[in-house]
């Protein structure tokens, strides 16, 4: 009888495919005689052709998130044979120990590809990125660079999607005496330069972290904690390797992505706030996070009964029996406990207006905005969304400009 199946319905591009092949090669390395199934790679010479096999199977859909030691039970007890994947498990407990890739990501080139011990390396991840169709991707700010560059003294050199426009001109602008080398023709030109590089500087790209992890020759990496690298912002990533003496974390207050013509103002808003932290304290204020619980009483205190109302279906139907009134109630015995929000906050826009707050919910401060809001947010005279305006209790309302 054939071994199981583990067949990957393949997400995303170059970088996000290679982590999911490193969660099925994890998988294989757990279930004997398992056998891996469409998964295509022709830059790095891999070919898994789609396999058709016997059931039962069990279809895995969870974007970050796969129990791998719970599925290769339930093959060797017979329950399963087959497993369908869909995701990206961009988390390092899906991941096998580094090195044991090394022989799976072999660069295809006779010459070396790094920079040496004078440069950093700054690989841009622009093209879709710029005009911000995921949120959590966002783009690595150029005072980001110029603060590694100034502490460092080393020359940057910037690979990758370096093509001209208002995001690359600035960096231009800011480092004239740096290395620009356009795009290459060969996907994993700039893998191998990354991997082969001294020192690093990564924003949030999948395809740089990846590259930078697996490097036998990088002495630093300056990581942006910044994004999807944010567990606050994308708490289903888990993407750093605490204990990784190579690695040094800046942490960045929570932002979004934002349309290109409005970066740099973005940027320069929240480029007083991120700071360098030891693997120790950062992960210990997420393991803490958050660090002030909420209040019933600052919730209710910004409590919306029609936001309320609009937002929970269930309770509307509800209170059509029960009057006027209910909603508070509900909430107070029961919403406010199932972590139901209360009121209406922007969190995009409450981001880019107060960087403070983004800092202090991305160090564990607070769980998201609302909570900021609620706990100390309203006090300072913050507004929860554009165009409202305080009202007595906290509650915003709509202001026609």
């Amino acid at each position: 009888m054939a071994g199981p199946v583990f067949h990957l319905r393949p997400m995303g591009r170059l970088g996000n495919l290679m982590i999911e092949y490193m969660v099925a090669l994890k998988f294989a390395d757990m279930v004997r005689d398992c056998r891996l199934s469409n998964i295509i790679m022709p830059a790095w010479n891999i070919d898994h052709p789609a396999l058709d096999s016997a059931g039962p199977a069990a279809v895995e859909q969870r974007e970050q998130y796969i129990d791998l030691p719970a599925l290769a039970e339930r093959v060797r007890s017979g329950q399963i044979n087959r497993v369908e994947w869909t995701g990206f498990g961009q988390r390092l407990e899906n991941l096998l120990a580094r090195d044991r890739y090394q022989a799976v990501f072999r660069s295809p080139f006779e010459t070396a590809m790094g920079f040496g011990p004078e440069y950093l390396v700054c690989p841009i991840r622009a093209e879709d990125v710029l005009t911000g169709p995921n949120p959590d991707y966002v783009l690595t700010p150029m005072e980001f660079y110029r603060d590694i560059a100034k502490m460092t003294g080393l020359r940057p050199v910037f690979i990758g999607h370096t093509e001209p426009n208002a995001y690359m001109d600035r960096i231009r602008a800011a480092f004239p005496d740096a290395i620009y080398r356009p795009p290459q023709h060969h996907p994993l030109i700039d893998f191998e330069t990354i991997r082969q590089s001294r020192h690093l500087a990564i924003g949030v790209s999948t395809y740089a972290w990846l590259a930078a992890w697996l490097s036998r020759t990088a002495e630093t990496i300056h990581l942006a904690v910044n994004g999807l690298f944010n567990p606050m912002q994308k708490p289903d990533v888990d993407l750093l390797p605490f204990g990784d003496a190579r690695f040094r974390f800046w942490l960045f207050p929570i932002n979004y992505a934002v349309p290109l013509a409005r970066h740099a103002e973005l940027h320069r808003r929240i480029a007083p706030y991120w700071r360098l932290m030891s693997h120790a304290e950062l992960r210990q204020q997420f393991a803490a996070a958050p660090r002030f619980p909420l209040d019933l009483d600052q919730a209710l205190a910004v409590f919306d009964e029609a936001f309320y109302l609009e937002t929970n279906a269930d309770v509307a139907a509800l209170g059509q029996t029960l009057g006027p009134g209910f909603a508070r109630a509900h909430y107070a015995r029961h919403g406010f406990h199932e972590g139901r929000l209360p009121m209406r906050l922007d969190p995009v826009w409450y981001a880019s207006e107060y960087p403070l707050a983004g800092f202090e919910v991305a160090q564990g401060d607070y769980a998201e905005f609302a909570h900021h809001y609620m706990a100390v947010g309203k006090a300072r005279g913050y507004r929860a969304f554009p165009g409202g305006r305080a009202l007595p209790g906290g509650i915003e309302a709509d202001v026609e400009c």
